[in-house]
């Protein structure tokens, strides 16, 4: 794990990020890839993330250039469409959660829950779960944690 930083966003100082490198380089594809980290996930801050880092020539669609259903919220490729990867998040007790879109951070999408208070703190998540019908290349795969009542 990564140590708390301070960083910038839109003029807003974010006090507590902490960041887990979950994976370096891998293509997602059909089939289910299991990310496991050394020590157990956990939902302790207010907001979670799955961030793929992509690799060229794929890039987050923020700026609405693709086309289809997912424009500006999700993977450009290099055809024009734009796709999501199916991810999932697991818990020690087998409970599946299933991330989507939230957005972009530093041009990399993230991925979470739809409604944050819906992962329990209480548990620890063993697994990150993902898969894309479309060929998708990732320099890395990072889990985020961070709490909204730390912005000032």
């Amino acid at each position: 794990m990564l140590p708390s930083h301070h960083y910038f966003l839109g003029g807003i100082l974010h006090a507590s990020l902490f960041t887990n490198q979950v994976s370096g380089r891998v293509e997602l594809g059909p089939e289910w890839i299991e990310l496991r980290e050394h020590s157990p996930l956990k939902a302790d801050k207010d907001l979670q993330w799955v961030q793929l880092e992509l690799d060229s020539p794929f890039q987050d669609d923020i700026y609405n250039e693709g086309r289809g259903p997912d424009k500006g919220k999700g993977i450009l490729l290099p055809n024009g469409e734009v796709t999501n990867p199916e991810i999932e998040l697991v818990d020690e007790r087998g409970t599946v959660y299933k991330l989507v879109y939230h957005g972009s951070r530093s041009g990399a999408p993230v991925y979470g829950v739809s409604d944050a208070r819906s992962l329990p703190r209480d548990h620890q998540y063993t697994v990150v779960r993902i898969r894309s019908s479309t060929p998708i290349k990732c320099k890395a795969v990072y889990w985020f944690s961070e709490s909204s009542k730390d912005w000032k």
